[in-house]
């Protein structure tokens, strides 16, 4: 004859499944988060390659900010960052100290809200930066 204690032995599973069920949410959650993290910074690394190309085919440093500050406001990244995304410019000046055969290199900087990555209610924001360098035709124009 069995008694009761016999045929509960099962019970204890699903508590423990319930524990497995919390760690694989919140591990779904921190891969999401993750990811959407990993695009954000993809986003700004592209801009930034994408802005220094458009800058080092100015035909001075003015004239490449501009052409920088251009390519970031028609990108993606308006709609992804916290506020308008800034370009920065340095440039490296030729042997001669010329524009044209020297380098420019532009940095983004994009400040995204944790919300957006998380997907839900997160406080704060996450500091994107990224820059390229690019070298400036010396025989242009």
């Amino acid at each position: 004859m069995s008694t009761r204690s016999d045929r509960d032995r099962g019970v204890v599973t699903p508590v423990e499944m319930m524990f497995i069920l919390v760690f694989v949410l919140a591990s779904v959650g921190l891969l999401g988060f993750l990811g959407r993290l990993h695009a954000a910074g993809v986003q700004v690394t592209n801009t930034s390659q994408a802005a220094a190309r458009a800058a080092s085919q100015a035909s001075d440093p003015t004239e490449g900010l501009a052409l920088a500050e251009q390519v970031v406001g028609a990108s993606t990244l308006t709609g992804r960052c916290r506020s308008t995304p800034q370009a920065d410019l340095v440039w490296q000046p030729s042997s001669t100290g010329n524009w044209q055969g020297g380098s420019v290199t532009v940095t983004i900087t994009c400040a995204v809200d944790n919300d957006d990555l998380s997907g839900i209610w997160t406080p704060g924001a996450r500091t994107l930066r990224a820059s390229d360098t690019q070298p400036i035709d010396r025989y242009q124009r």
